[in-house]
């Protein structure tokens, strides 16, 4: 393979820095990311890396917090729940295009991208009408259900691996006493998509903006109980 072409040093900017590590990470997986692999990548000495990043610590948060700005923030709308669901969705769906990013969420310190995320959640409930203590609450119960029904999503791909999940669930049910246990057969043959529940994140979310709206008290209830414009992939 012939060599990567040199990258002109005014081209050399942190952006630039940050976009091709994405790329090599979506590629390679953040734990295989190294400074002389981007550098490779981009054609240029490792040294010259450390002009826009410090170290890869700093390069891993800016990834993280450069990824976050594919997230679409929710809407200064009224319609909080329509806001909070395409927000929600949109993390979903950036955060299983970028596998790797999930996994860090929770280990790195917030860039501003990410910064401006969390902020326009808490508005978002804020303007909702919602109690100090729903916001907190809702806010943790909304952003853990992004990330974490995304790093078991992912999980699962990744344990089906090339074979795909379809075959590891058959291969599962293939091993239980269907008798003995048919509630687990019944749920198996679920995942194998002998029948179709529809958008999974979607509906957990819903229950869970059901649980605020609730917990909130039926006066400020939206004519429509029914969360929008979430959970398409």
């Amino acid at each position: 393979m012939p060599p990567r072409p040199s990258v002109p040093k005014r081209t050399l900017i942190r952006s630039r820095v940050l976009a091709e590590a994405v790329a090599l990470a979506d590629e390679l997986g953040v734990d295989a990311l190294s400074m002389r692999k981007l550098a490779d990548r981009m054609g240029v000495g490792t040294m010259s890396l450390y002009t826009h990043v410090a170290n890869k610590d700093d390069l891993v948060e800016g990834i993280v917090d450069m990824v976050v700005q594919e997230i679409d923030v929710p809407a200064a709308t009224e319609d909080w729940r329509r806001a909070i669901g395409d927000s929600a969705a949109s993390a979903h769906r950036v955060l299983l295009a970028h596998p790797w990013v999930a996994g860090e969420w929770t280990k790195r310190m917030p860039g501003p991208a990410r910064l401006r995320f969390m902020e326009a959640i808490l508005a978002t409930l804020t303007r909702a009408g919602l109690d100090e203590s729903l916001v907190y609450r809702g806010y943790h119960a909304i952003t853990m259900h992004i990330v974490g029904f995304t790093i078991q999503e992912l999980g699962y791909r990744s344990a089906g691996g090339d074979a795909g999940l379809d075959d590891l669930a058959t291969g599962f049910l293939d091993s239980l006493a269907a008798a003995d246990l048919p509630h687990l057969a019944t749920h198996v043959r679920a995942h194998l998509g002998v029948q179709d529940y529809g958008d999974e994140f979607g509906f957990v979310l819903g229950l869970l903006l059901d649980g605020l709206q609730r917990a909130h008290g039926p006066e400020r209830d939206s004519s429509d109980t029914r969360p929008h414009g979430f959970g398409h992939r």
